[in-house]
């Protein structure tokens, strides 16, 4: 590479690169051809040169995606010298500002670069994860949730590697988001050893993490080599390599030796289990959604294919349902009537007339149902839960979208306005007994159908905010890719 733009990358001197480039037009295309290269736009990551950095992306916006030597991009070597510079002036929030900069800058030129492996595989995401770079590491989830899924050649994900490198910080920002998108599962993924998340935190020494981990996960799973979390620490405990806080935490969850287990749980079974206790840790409100598939983002999951017919489908049911109860069979009374039925029915047996039976009068309003029949009931009740399943799916769908939040409010207040609308026009107290209970089950699916919506949208909220809140001052992301 020219050596002029070497020194004017390190200098940060954006003159001097348009100089160079005036002389010889195709210096940087040159340096595109090699296929690992140290281009200027490494360098300029690693020196925290920020408007450098911006003027040669704009020129070659392919240098993002170069890799030196070693693998390293441009990110990799940002976020090395931001450590560095960390390292050596901790105090200096402009240099690390300057890096800072510089970061947020590439990944909003292009989220995919935290999918970017260099040696041992190891993406920025993994990078983060190792120096306990809670920031970015919020940051590149953010931006590009699929890469909590990339392994190293070691076959380690990122939490593998915030517990082995002690990155306390950073593992409870992966957990958190391992529950918020409905991932859990990857905490089970084993590296080339066989071991697990837990198995991971027990042999780093990680009490806290284990504690964090013992709700979501397994305990007595075995690792590779036929090992349980606790026989890990037992055999740790020998050495006085690890911390006798975390024996009293998987004693408390039960946990036993390998040799104590009498029957191995088929894998399947492992799964199950694992499923249904990786839920401890969420809210109430996330375990009630996640038992009915509703937990957040796992719509994106879905191909967009699919997404947009189901969709279709949500539309025209919620559309038929709610023209059917706005007109039900044998439509309404059009007028208010105080209807008094022949106060007796007389039988005649030979010369005497005896009286039958005796019924109240009743009074009808207009706008009420004319049929109260209970036939009428349960075609109420089974269109009711079809349209209110059906606002549901609508919303989970949306979710995410752009002018979702606009949307969301629409759906609440349909689903408000159906429940008046029927709740006005069913007269539920005169015409059979088991009427209130329909009045039960439409104020039970208005409460729930709306505090899906309402919890869908705060979700979606929570997490911009917590994507966002570190780069207010540098412009907002796009929305995320899935």
């Amino acid at each position: 590479m020219d050596e002029r733009l070497q020194n004017a990358a390190m200098e940060g001197n954006v003159d001097a690169l348009y100089l160079v480039v005036a002389e010889d037009p195709y210096v940087l295309e040159r340096i595109d051809q090699v296929p690992f290269v140290t281009t200027p736009l490494h360098t300029a990551a690693r020196e925290g040169m920020t408007y450098f950095a911006k003027e040669i992306l704009n020129l070659r916006p392919s240098f993002a995606w170069k890799r030196d030597h070693i693998g390293r991009s441009p990110l990799h070597l940002a976020l090395e010298g931001k450590h560095l510079q960390e390292r050596l002036s901790p105090h200096d929030l402009n240099l690390e500002g300057k890096y800072q900069e510089v970061v947020t800058w590439l990944i909003k030129h292009d989220s995919g670069l935290v999918h970017v492996k260099a040696r041992g595989m190891v993406t920025p995401l993994h990078y983060a994860a190792q120096l306990d770079d809670e920031s970015n590491l919020t940051d590149f989830l953010y931006v590009c949730p699929l890469s909590v899924e990339d392994l190293t050649v070691r076959s380690e994900t990122a939490v593998h590697l915030a517990l082995i490198n002690g990155s306390l910080k950073a593992f409870k920002v992966l957990l958190g988001w391992l529950q918020y998108v409905n991932k859990e599962e990857i905490l089970n993924w084993e590296d080339e050893e066989g071991n697990n998340a837990l198995h991971t935190a027990v042999s780093a020494n990680q009490p806290e993490a284990v504690k964090l981990l013992i709700g979501c996960m397994k305990v007595n799973k075995k690792n590779g080599k036929g090992l349980t979390a606790l026989d890990i620490f037992n055999d740790r405990q020998g050495q006085d390599l690890v911390d006798a806080a975390v024996g009293d935490i998987l004693l408390a969850a039960k946990a036993k030796s390998a040799s104590q287990l009498h029957c191995p749980s088929l894998r399947g079974s492992e799964e199950a289990s694992l499923f249904e206790n990786s839920s401890r840790g969420l809210s109430f409100s996330a375990r009630i959604l996640k038992s009915f598939g509703l937990g957040y983002r796992s719509v994106d999951k879905v191909p967009l294919e699919v997404r947009n017919v189901l969709l279709v489908v949500a539309i025209l049911i919620a559309t038929a349902t709610y023209q059917a109860a706005l007109s039900p069979r044998g439509g309404f009374w059009q007028e208010d009537s105080n209807l008094q039925p022949p106060a007796t029915i007389s039988a005649i047996s030979n010369t005497t007339a005896s009286t039958i039976y005796n019924t109240k009068p009743f009074d009808h309003l207009a706008g009420n149902m004319i049929l109260g029949s209970l036939g009428q009931l349960l075609f109420l009740t089974f269109n009711s839960s079809a349209f209110f399943t059906s606002l549901c799916l609508i919303a989970t769908l949306v979710t995410g979208l752009p002018f979702y939040r606009i949307i969301i409010r629409l759906i609440s207040l349909m689903v408000f306005s159906y429940y008046v609308s029927i709740l006005e026009t069913f007269d539920y107290n005169e015409r059979t007994s088991v009427g209130p209970l329909l009045l039960i089950f439409l104020l039970v699916s208005f409460l729930a159908a709306y505090y899906i919506t309402v919890f869908l949208n705060y979700q979606q909220l929570k997490l911009t905010w917590h994507g966002r809140r570190r780069n207010l001052c540098l412009g907002s992301f796009e929305q995320p890719k899935m």
